[in-house]
């Protein structure tokens, strides 16, 4: 007999599959709503109430004692990391592609939004229902102070980053341009990156980041034009 954590897998797996049959069925035009409804109400919405009965009071038990009770919400923030990533090289493909490829390309694009809409939805329903109720209701208000400003200050700096992380030169002086990108690139630490966005190809630089940084660079095109480009450029020692 199949371990309980290997039966739960195995069924999860069997779900997700059906689901997104009915779902490409649906997109298709091949097949109505109706099964799909059926498939949810059959299938989908009696897992999850025999799991609410059975499994999670198991769990429970054993987060109090040997987990982390933040663990699943840690996992939404991967996955929402990683489709951020596949949002943004899906973007980059429809960015650089012909016009055959476009369609295809876009509806990629909008699935993977929607995806991460659901995601994020369904993330922040469980913080907002779960989390700070019990905060409300269990620390006190200097506490609360103090933590609100704690994620504020970090919030801030992970945003400033980010921000850090694209280099726009197009409304900055051509003489300045090479100054500021240097700067920018010797501030990077060995396997960090940044993306420079330019009004033209910015071949010359390239060819200043071999004599200056032979081997110690990378250069990846985003988008070649014909009004902007785009060029990830990382330091690798």
């Amino acid at each position: 007999m199949a371990s309980l954590a290997q039966a739960v897998r195995t069924h999860h797996g069997s779900l997700a599959k059906t689901l997104s049959e009915h779902v490409r069925a649906l997109e298709e035009g091949s097949a109505g709503s109706e099964a799909l409804v059926a498939f949810l109400k059959g299938d989908l919405v009696p897992h999850a109430r025999s799991e609410e009965r059975h499994l999670y009071p198991l769990v429970d038990v054993l987060a109090r004692e040997h987990g982390q009770a933040t663990a699943t919400m840690a996992v939404d923030h991967r996955f929402i990391a990683e489709y951020v990533g596949r949002i943004e090289r899906a973007g980059q493909e429809l960015a650089a592609a012909g016009e055959s490829e476009r369609p295809a390309l876009l509806r990629k694009v909008r699935e993977l939004a929607l995806r991460l809409e659901a995601i994020v939805e369904l993330h922040l329903a469980k913080e907002e229902q779960v989390y700070l109720p019990l905060i409300e209701s269990q620390v006190d208000e200097a506490s609360q102070s103090s933590v609100l400003q704690a994620v504020h200050n970090a919030y801030q700096e992970e945003k400033r980053m980010a921000e850090q992380q694209v280099l726009d030169v197009r409304e900055v002086v051509p003489r300045e341009r090479h100054t500021l990108i240097f700067d920018r690139f010797n501030g990077l630490r060995p396997g960090e990156a940044f993306v420079l966005v330019n009004d033209h190809d910015p071949r010359p630089l390239y060819y200043q980041f071999q004599a200056e940084h032979t081997g110690r660079f990378s250069w990846d095109y985003l988008e070649q034009g014909p009004q902007v480009w785009q060029v990830r450029i990382g330091r690798s020692q």
